[in-house]
């Protein structure tokens, strides 16, 4: 009898130590301070850097970053990514010290995050040169080497992704989508706001396709008007960058005064999008793309189409034609639209802004 009752005390010591050990697990705890990979498809994707003090964290993606603080409600994990009015709900699940997994909200998905070590390393300082206090602002390179955001990128970042410039250069931006917006602000400084005020605190540097001169130390910010707060999944959108060569770049018609022309060599194809205003409610557009002939530019596939608003907020598109045939001449830095098919066009001189 008596080794019975010892039987029963064992397992019950036992499972109770069991069920003490379950409930500790789930309760909330602080990450471990250092980096944590997220793992996607057994590589890591992004990482999420911690601090003892919950604050001055940071998240990096190929593409972006982000830094963040984050408290504790409950079993609640409260993430201010950005900034103080942004609250990010998530539960995370710690299969151990070194594994766990991350349980958002809005929108809902999950996260598998690996311990990778104390040591601090953010991936935009290992690629800077000492021009921006990374730790403070992680960002990537833009000049690093031409890249593509994807409206993805934005989604999974509260709408918008960042980076530094540390190189003056020529950009193009460019999207694949006629449907999604893209906008680019350009900043001296972080926008320490939150980025879901930034387009309401800033005007765009550029919106939709275009070309734009950085200077180094500028702090870029590319937003999709798909993001985490319009929508329920991106699509598959891209924004192109990449560096402008040769004849691309930003034109403006001297003679007119309302036409603009935006010019993108790419290879032995340059496109050509040209843009003229008639009015506040009427502007018509012309997308051909050329081929280099002696001091000529000739198309074949000239494409016009006029927008027009009737003032209510109601707007149409017309297509004119779309097979028209021309050149422009390059003469002395100017580009001349001589081969226009309309009378009024061929008294154009482009010159680059």
């Amino acid at each position: 009898m008596k080794r019975v009752l010892s039987l029963i005390m064992v397992f019950a010591v036992v499972f109770g130590l069991a069920a003490c050990g379950a409930k500790e697990a789930e309760q909330a705890q602080p990450f471990k301070a250092g980096v944590w990979s997220v793992i996607k498809e057994g590589e890591e994707a992004a990482t999420y850097t911690f601090t003892a003090s919950m604050t001055e964290c940071s998240y990096e993606s190929e593409l972006s970053g982000v830094p963040f603080d984050y408290e504790i409600d409950g079993n609640t994990y409260i993430f201010h990514m950005g900034s103080a009015d942004d609250e990010s709900k998530a539960k995370v699940v710690f299969a151990d010290e070194n594994n766990a997994t991350i349980i958002w909200e809005s929108p809902a998905r999950e996260e598998t995050l690996k311990y990778k070590g104390a040591e601090i390393q953010t991936q935009a300082a290992e690629r800077t040169t000492g021009a921006v206090n990374t730790s403070d602002f992680p960002l990537l390179v833009i000049n690093s080497e031409p890249f593509t955001v994807t409206s993805k990128d934005g989604f999974e970042s509260s709408g918008t992704t960042a980076y530094f410039c540390d190189t003056a250069e020529k950009y193009v931006f460019r999207g694949d989508d006629d449907d999604v917006q893209w906008s680019v602000y350009v900043l001296d400084e972080p926008f320490e706001d939150g980025v879901r005020y930034l387009t309401q605190a800033q005007t765009p540097a550029l919106v939709g396709d275009g070309v734009l001169k950085i200077e180094s130390g500028k702090y870029v910010y590319i937003v999709c008007n798909e993001s985490a707060f319009t929508d329920d999944e991106p699509s598959d959108a891209k924004l192109e960058i990449t560096y402008a060569e040769g004849l691309t770049g930003n034109y403006f018609d001297f003679v007119s005064q309302r036409a603009s022309a935006l010019v993108i060599e790419d290879g032995d194809e340059i496109d050509v999008e040209i843009s003229w205003s008639s009015s506040a409610d009427e502007t018509a557009k012309w997308e051909m793309s050329c081929v280099a002939d002696g001091d000529r530019l000739v198309y074949k596939d000239c494409e016009k189409t006029v927008l027009k608003n009737d003032g209510q907020g109601n707007e149409s598109e017309i297509t004119e034609y779309e097979d028209g045939e021309g050149w422009f001449t390059l003469k002395d830095g100017e580009l001349l639209w001589d081969g226009a098919e309309e009378e009024n066009c061929k008294a154009c001189v482009f010159k680059m802004q």
